[in-house]
């Protein structure tokens, strides 16, 4: 895969959907960059790859992550912290617009939910 390159964060309403269990599927809906087409994203851990990935090919970097407040730098470049996000690209045939969706699937004393920590609009 080729370098990344952003065009812009999506602003999001809600980022946090419950789930049934660790491998569910969910659904969120955001707007395209120009906020006039709506979009359904389904997400699930089956369609999904770690963002560490990416890092690791240099299709993104760190300071990408960080410039568009995925987390900050200091905590993705700590090497004791576990790296969990997760990306799935969605391809948008209305907009004709790519995202890079990234997100987590969490677990509390039996509870899940969907985090969406951000969803940026991408270069094709």
């Amino acid at each position: 895969m080729s370098k990344i390159s952003i065009i812009k964060k999506i602003q999001l309403g809600t980022h946090s959907f419950p789930i049934e269990n660790h491998d569910s599927e969910f659904s969120f809906n955001f707007y395209c960059g120009n906020g006039e087409i709506k979009h359904e994203a389904s997400i699930s851990l089956e369609k999904s790859n770690l963002v560490s990935s990416l890092i690791e090919i240099g299709a993104i970097s760190n300071s990408d992550l960080a410039q568009n407040d995925v987390d900050k730098l200091q905590n993705l470049e700590d090497t004791n912290r576990a790296f969990t996000y997760r990306y799935q690209i969605y391809n948008s045939k209305e907009c004709n617009n790519d995202y890079l969706i990234i997100f987590d699937i969490t677990e509390y004393r039996d509870y899940y939910s969907g985090l969406i920590y951000a969803v940026l609009q991408i270069e094709k």
